[in-house]
């Protein structure tokens, strides 16, 4: 009788031979099916797969590596970082928050300055999951980016990684111009626990948006808990 695991390993190897299949939505598929299962000996044709002349193929091979969550595929995840398709370019950035290594941060700062925002948006989601402070001045900088959803991932990261050197350029994102980019800012600030915070949240108390008004207000009583036990 074959054992559950042995039936994994058949499963593994005979979907690892689809990723040559001719049709790309079969490769595709088999990429998609490897990242479910989760197993690193699937890496190294997801890793080929990277290189596929598919563009859907890539997306869903840096999306099944993202998911085993191995640092054995960084570097082909960094170079991905550099597909012509910015779609690709996205579930490489995503893959490599989920696996969490610092050895990727120079790669996502770089794009975080990519000329397609899905990819800056992905970069500074990315570089929140992974937390270093080494991120720090590229986010600040993603904080005045002109698209606003990147104003708001990159608030998101900069409470995540939750140091005090984001403060001042917080501060300052609670007078965005878009509603979720100051709710955002909000939240970070909270986060980050700060007392010198509080002025400008509660001034945010006074905010047009119920969501706003919402996340300075959660804030503001985790800033204000943290320092009424010490």
């Amino acid at each position: 009788m074959i054992k559950i695991n042995e039936y994994t390993k058949i499963a593994v190897n005979s979907l690892s031979k689809k990723l040559d299949d001719n049709h790309p939505e079969i490769r595709a598929k088999a990429a998609e099916s490897l990242g479910r299962i989760g197993s690193e000996t699937a890496i190294p044709g997801l890793l080929k797969a990277l290189e596929d002349s598919d563009g859907f193929v890539r997306m869903k091979a840096a999306e099944a590596l993202g998911n085993i969550g191995s640092e054995i595929a960084i570097a082909g995840l960094l170079k991905a970082l550099e597909d012509s398709y910015f779609e690709v370019c996205g579930y490489a950035a995503e893959a490599l928050g989920k696996i969490g290594s610092e050895t990727a941060i120079a790669g996502l700062l770089k794009a975080l300055e990519d000329s397609h925002w899905n990819v800056r948006i992905k970069a500074a989601e990315a570089l929140g999951k992974i937390g270093s402070e080494i991120a720090i001045p590229g986010l600040l900088k993603a904080l005045e980016d002109s698209d606003e959803y990147v104003r708001m991932y990159a608030a998101e990261a900069l409470g995540k990684i939750g140091s005090e050197a984001a403060i001042a350029e917080l501060l300052k994102a609670l007078e965005d111009s878009n509603k979720d980019v100051r709710r955002n800012a909000a939240e970070a600030l909270g986060e980050i626990g700060l007392e010198e915070a509080i002025p400008a949240l509660i001034n945010a108390l006074s905010d047009e948006e119920d969501s706003v008004r919402f996340s300075a207000t959660d804030a503001i009583g985790k800033i204000g808990s943290r320092y009424a036990l010490t």
